[in-house]
């Protein structure tokens, strides 16, 4: 995928969206989504209510701190196909859909302009893609990490453009959204690393 003009289409927290999809009794209950990898249990997704727990952090310290939430075994077939249903709908719309990880996938937009007519209109078809209760958020960028962050930080329904100084746009975001392992993000933070800004400053 060239970087010229890229959408990030983003469902944050799918696997807790799908979830009470299926079961609406969890809706405003704190959840959190587990799973495991050998002896190790793990968050995988966590609801809004479930505060002061990430996702990666091991389930007895998520425990500890939200002692009245709701467990769930991660069903990742459904999430799966959950996510397959989007991104079919995505193709419908472009050409060029990547996906990358649940939840996330890059949308070419290149020359899409004129079957549209204007970026604002294709971005509309793309929030149109997924189920309205998803609320589906949209980041337009040069590159596939700026849209990620533009989407991240958007409104549920909403989309954001990045401007032309990217840059200056990155830097007072958290290192929480760099694709790491929790523990790496933590270790970040120990260092006194909080923002990209700060990370981007460092002499290597």
């Amino acid at each position: 995928m060239t970087d010229r003009s890229i959408a990030c289409m983003l469902v944050t927290h799918l696997p807790v969206k799908a979830e009470i999809r299926r079961y609406p009794q969890l809706r405003g209950k704190p959840v959190i989504i587990t799973e495991s990898y050998g002896s190790k249990n793990l968050v995988l997704d966590i609801s809004a209510e479930a505060r002061g727990v990430s996702a990666g952090m091991p389930l007895a310290e998520a425990m500890a701190r939200c002692k009245d939430a709701s467990l769930v075994q991660a069903d990742a077939p459904y999430y799966n196909e959950t996510f397959d249903k989007l991104v079919k709908a995505l193709e419908l719309r472009s050409p060029v859909v990547e996906r990358d990880g649940l939840g996330c996938a890059y949308v070419g937009l290149d020359g899409l302009e004129l079957m549209y007519g204007g970026e604002a209109r294709i971005v509309a078809a793309l929030l149109q893609a997924a189920p309205p209760e998803f609320n589906p958020r949209v980041g337009v960028a040069g590159g596939k990490f700026p849209a990620y962050v533009a989407s991240v930080t958007s409104n549920g329904g909403r989309a954001t453009r990045v401007p032309q100084d990217t840059a200056g746009f990155l830097k007072d975001f958290s290192v929480d959204l760099l694709p790491l392992s929790w523990n790496s993000k933590e270790r970040l933070h120990r260092f006194g690393l909080h923002t990209l800004g700060q990370l981007a400053g460092l002499k290597v």
